[in-house]
């Protein structure tokens, strides 16, 4: 048996294991950065445009730095989809959970969902450019960083579909499908609002596909208020 390392030799790997935090304190710092100056950036001039050295100066960090931490402009661009899904998510997740009822829980997180987008205008802009169906795997998996965020999106739709159909409340059908014919549906929704100038009020839009969801997913016995 080996006898007891010593605080003298384990203080070396004590001296690389804070030097290791403290890089990945940097790197982490250095990621936020970028990605919110990415997401000024990006909504000015457009993802097309906007260049590495402008995301840089953005950021107020060395081009060196920032090819340090992200490998080039589309990392950066599924990276800041990540960080905004997530955000969108845990909207989501939140709003729903408030709810007992399948149909409640499912108007609550579409309401969060909707909301998040029509506060950002510029993000719902550059998200919609980005031309992926919101609905269709293929579409939603080409990056691996946000496929693992919206998996978990139509994982937690799929799951209030599956409650419901089994309370009567919603009509048969595959939990996963219908949950990406919401996201779809929802796309839908917000491109006519942004392409039509936003010009209805949040209200409006959010008693829109209210109706649009009784329709679509309710039984008849619960399509009405």
């Amino acid at each position: 048996m080996a006898p007891p390392r010593t605080a003298l030799e384990l203080r070396p790997a004590r001296k690389l294991a804070a030097q290791e935090q403290a890089r990945n304190a940097r790197k982490s710092a250095y990621q936020s950065l970028v990605i919110e100056a990415a997401g000024s950036a990006f909504s000015r001039q457009g993802i097309p445009q906007t260049k590495m050295e402008d995301l840089a100066h953005e950021a107020g960090i060395s081009l060196g730095t920032l090819y340090s931490v992200y490998k080039g402009k589309a990392e950066i661009v599924d990276a800041l989809h990540e960080s905004r899904l997530k955000e969108i998510h845990s909207a989501s997740v939140d709003a729903e959970i408030a709810q007992a009822g399948p149909f409640d829980a499912l108007l609550a997180g579409s309401r969060a969902y909707l909301t998040y987008f029509m506060k950002r205008p510029d993000y719902l802009r550059m998200y919609l450019d980005d031309g992926a169906n919101w609905g269709v795997r293929n579409s939603m998996d080409r990056e691996s960083r946000r496929a693992a965020v919206w998996a978990d999106g139509v994982a937690q739709l799929a799951s209030i579909f599956e409650r419901g159909i089994a309370d009567g409340v919603f009509e048969p059908g595959s939990p996963n499908r219908l949950a990406r014919v919401m996201l779809a549906m929802q796309q839908v929704v917000l491109a006519d609002w942004f392409e039509d100038g936003m010009s209805d009020s949040a209200e409006e839009l959010l008693n829109e596909v209210e109706v649009l969801l009784r329709r679509t997913f309710c039984t008849l016995d619960h399509r009405q208020a």
